[in-house]
């Protein structure tokens, strides 16, 4: 069983550039998709619909960045 990276999540007050920067970071890929919430940029790396339903877990790195990883169908 191993969980894989979902999406990136980096909170709005470090500004897009820094969030994009961040996000290729982590997932090590260029051309990643983004959305934008009300609070938080979303960079996803594996489409949700890949993932076991109810398998995600989020891991806190710190106040601004959070990962959420999920088990793969």
């Amino acid at each position: 069983m191993v969980y894989e990276l979902q999406v990136v999540i980096v909170k709005k007050e470090l500004g897009l550039e820094k969030a994009r920067k961040i996000a290729h970071d982590i997932i090590k890929r260029d051309n990643i998709f983004m959305r934008e919430t009300g609070d938080s940029y979303r960079f996803r790396n594996i489409v949700k619909t890949r993932f076991k339903p109810d398998s995600f877990k989020t891991k806190k790195i710190n106040e601004n960045i959070s990962l959420v990883f999920g088990l793969r169908l």
